[in-house]
């Protein structure tokens, strides 16, 4: 159980938190400053929120949860890392950093036509959604296994803290709080990583060897089967696309490198990014080898048998000192809420931008967008109940991302490079693209790491194909 000592943090924690997000919101005229800031942020700030995110509560446990009952296979994504860099800051970054508008979608509503900018739009929230859920459920297991309060009290905590400071603050609060956040969490990470190796007879040393000699350490495959979860090919090819999906067709992500000074900013900001989180991924997962060898070196604690998703917590509730202990949670914390926020954040932003103003001609206020923001938080509470029996929680955003991406980016390269391309022929690709990734997912055994790829290729073929006809046909009158 917790100390005195460990709340009192915690308790600091939340309040340097709400007194950011207060401060941040003061000075806000409207809603272009509640979703860019002005774009007057440090290029260091959006990188460090950028990192913050995707280094969210569900890597921050599910991570570990991989590298503790598999290895080091995940990170075959990775290897689609120059691909996708240059993709991104060639192609996807100029396009909507030019454009000058609050959400990326509202490029395909002028690009192509409304129909093409509000499906993609609802596809995001879908997504968005699912993962506000996620996010919200993760830290919110971790609260009920170190207070022993039940799931849907803590997650109606976490939700409302976060909604709060999220509402408060705008993008302003969402970026520097996660730029706390993140060194907060990264502390932890490394605190515990400390411990666990003092722990081990044998040190550090002895965790290699461990690895070593259970194959812990693997890390290619060069399997050509589709239905494998991780492969080299599909790390190259499809880890190419998921990156994109997330850092070039995810307004949660593409809206904070927005809010930057310059473009060179912004690039400078989203190469920190990729090049950080690939480091920070790797040494979370390594993190979790060191516990499987803690706990093979004690198997009396339980550990094996309990499910991999609590591994992390069970290690703080149990193993860390007293002090260490409440900031390692607020480190947890700091994980989930940085992506809630975030999340939060972006689905607002697309919501008023991109469908409301689709109905309503006239602009929202900044307390009608305050309010939506709001809602969407109790809406990703109600979810959070629900996502304890899906899985490896950092598999299932995989997932997520690549069911949903695909088709997304399928569109977005449609419209950045192929002007001839209009806005049915893109509609209905869309629809052909979001249609074979449910045939993917749902009627067959591919990996999901083939999703966004198979899918955006579909996308952009078919409307090459659509376009080709409708030029014929149009020709022959």
């Amino acid at each position: 159980m917790l100390s005195v000592v460990d709340y009192v943090i915690i308790v600091v924690y939340f309040l340097c938190i709400l007194g950011i997000g207060a401060f941040t919101g003061k000075g806000q005229k409207s809603i272009r400053d509640y979703f860019l800031g002005s774009r007057n942020m440090p290029w260091y700030a959006a990188m460090f929120s950028g990192i913050a995110t995707v280094v969210s509560a569900i890597s921050y446990i599910g991570a570990p949860a991989v590298a503790f009952s598999e290895d080091f296979r995940y990170h075959q994504v990775r290897l689609g890392f120059p691909i996708a860099l240059l993709a991104l800051c060639l192609v996807f970054l100029p396009t909507f950093y030019k454009t000058n508008q609050a959400s990326i979608y509202q490029y395909l509503g002028s690009r192509f036509d409304a129909k093409t900018q509000v499906f993609t739009s609802v596809l995001f929230v879908f997504l968005k959604l699912a993962y506000l859920g996620l996010a919200i459920y993760v830290p919110a297991l971790v609260i009920e296994k170190m207070f022993d309060i039940p799931l849907y009290q803590t997650a109606l905590f976490v939700g409302l803290f976060t909604v709060f400071y999220t509402v408060a603050g705008g993008i302003k609060a969402v970026i520097w709080t996660d730029t706390i956040q993140l060194f907060i969490l990264t502390f932890g990470l490394v605190a515990v990583f400390a411990v666990a190796v003092d722990g081990v007879d044998g040190g550090l040393a002895q965790v290699i060897e461990v690895g070593r000699m259970e194959d812990k350490f693997r890390f290619i495959d060069f399997s050509f089967d589709l239905t494998e979860k991780y492969t080299f090919w599909g790390g190259v090819f499809g880890g190419a696309v998921l990156l994109v999906i997330q850092f070039g067709s995810d307004q949660a992500e593409v809206q904070r490198f927005l809010t930057t000074k310059s473009l060179r900013h912004s690039v400078a900001s989203m190469i920190g990014t990729l090049f950080f989180t690939t480091l920070y991924g790797v040494f979370v997962f390594f993190v979790g080898t060191t516990l499987y060898s803690f706990y093979g070196q004690f198997p009396e604690k339980g550990a094996m048998l309990v499910e991999a998703n609590e591994i992390f917590p069970k290690f703080i509730v149990e193993e860390l000192p007293t002090g260490l202990k409440g900031l390692i949670s607020a480190g947890v914390l700091s994980a989930g809420m940085s992506t809630v926020s975030s999340v939060l954040n972006s689905l607002t932003t697309v919501c008023v931008t991109d469908l409301y103003r689709r109905v309503c001609t006239e602009t929202p206020s900044l307390n009608a967008v305050r309010g939506a923001t709001f809602v969407i938080g109790i809406i990703g509470i109600a979810l959070a109940m629900f996502m304890g029996s899906l899985g490896n929680v950092l598999e299932i955003s995989v997932a997520l991302g690549s069911f949903f991406g695909g088709p997304l980016v399928g569109v977005f390269l449609v419209g950045i490079l192929n002007k001839r391309i209009q806005g049915d022929a893109a509609f209905c690709s869309l629809l052909l693209g979001f249609a074979f990734s449910i045939w993917l997912g749902f009627f067959t055994e591919v990996s999901f790491m083939w999703y966004g790829i198979f899918s955006a290729g579909v996308t952009g073929l078919s409307s090459l194909a659509i376009h080709a006809v409708g030029s014929r046909i149009t020709r022959s009158e």
